[in-house]
């Protein structure tokens, strides 16, 4: 039976969609990774729009989380940052405050590196005017972040890489926190 669309009855007609919306339907708040960018981060990373929606907000520990979830969080570091911060002497007993106050959660500590571990070679430490901090001093500085401190250091090699990790990672706390 064909019917004439007179546009009396239904002001507009439901739109047909298409890609993964025809499949699955359309996207709801819940099934979205949503995500809460600390408020002190500088420079953060965007995520995807398709699947994730980021917000600013304050995470107690480090500069990722889950919206709502206050149990777990994710370090994400530039290369600047990074060697700042295991270089400099209050700089780095602050790094390690908050790894003990994360380490409180019972979770993996990660470290998001949005660079490549080579890079660190790369980098200008002529800044450093005592000459003792290296290349060498750096990994040494992430060997104790591993070994002693219970680190895991990931070198994405990029922003966008680091922000699909980070993606991955929250997917994953999300889908633990269901089970609970």
């Amino acid at each position: 039976m064909k019917v004439k669309y007179t546009g009396k009855d239904n002001p507009k007609p439901p739109a047909v969609q298409s890609g993964a919306g025809a499949v699955l339907g359309k996207p709801e708040l819940k099934d979205f990774l949503c995500i809460r960018i600390d408020t002190r981060e500088q420079t953060p990373l965007s995520f995807p729009g398709d699947y994730c929606k980021a917000a600013r907000g304050t995470v107690s520990v480090f500069d990722y989380c889950l919206d709502g979830d206050t149990g777990w969080a994710i370090e994400r570091k530039s290369l600047e940052d990074f060697v700042q911060a295991v270089a400099l002497a209050d700089s780095w007993r602050r790094e390690l405050a908050k790894i003990k106050k994360a380490q409180s959660w019972l979770l993996p500590i990660i470290y998001v590196c949005e660079f490549g571990y080579c890079d660190i070679d790369k980098y200008d430490f002529a800044r450093f005017w005592s000459g003792k901090i290296t290349p060498q001093f750096i990994r040494r500085r992430i060997a104790e972040l591993s070994y002693n401190h219970g680190v895991n250091v990931a070198f994405m090699g990029d922003r966008e890489t680091a922000a699909y990790f980070i993606c991955t990672l929250l997917k994953r706390r999300k889908e633990d926190i269901k089970c609970v």
